[in-house]
């Protein structure tokens, strides 16, 4: 009498063969799917962090826009009472300011970048012009019509932060 499992081993490892190719195909499936779901997460994570970035980048412009505009005013209160000599501390920060603005915000668009250009070039014409005036003890009077440049710098500077903060929406 023979054993019926032992004269067909050939019908029994292709048997055992194709469970296990199922099994297998079934694992791979799953697997699959999670390596999808996983990468749709850090795909969205990835959304998050530059959203979140963004914000910040944002956030940080705002603050230094308002610090610049506060020193803008300060400026154009020494011009008032005809602090010159005072007028020249406050240059140099300001196109520090204007500068990094400038160049590290990268939430800033091409234009707001060539309004905070002609802002930084028109505080170094008036740096200029009240170092010389200052140092030569002459002129002073000339200097009357850089408030008019402040304002105009102001209205600038707040004008890219409304774009901004327009941006937030």
């Amino acid at each position: 009498m023979t054993v019926y499992g032992l004269d067909n081993w050939g019908s029994l490892a292709s048997a055992a063969g194709l469970v296990v190719t199922i099994i297998g195909v079934v694992i791979s499936y799953l697997a699959f799917q999670r390596a999808g779901k996983a990468r749709d997460a850090a795909a969205a994570a990835e959304v998050a962090s530059d959203e979140t970035r963004a914000a910040i980048v944002r956030s940080l412009t705002m603050v230094d826009l308002e610090r610049a505009i506060a020193l803008v005013q300060r400026l154009k209160e020494l011009h008032r009472s005809n602090q010159w000599a005072t007028c020249l501390e406050h240059y140099q920060p300001l196109r520090v300011m204007l500068a990094e603005i400038r160049s590290r915000r990268s939430c800033l668009t091409p234009k707001l970048r060539q309004i905070l250009d002609d802002a930084i070039l028109n505080v170094v014409e008036m740096e200029n012009a009240v170092t010389t005036a200052v140092t030569e003890n002459e002129g002073l009077g000339q200097l009357r019509g850089f408030d008019r440049i402040l304002n105009d710098i102001q209205a600038q500077l707040e004008g890219i932060s409304s774009s901004i903060r327009s941006q937030e929406g």
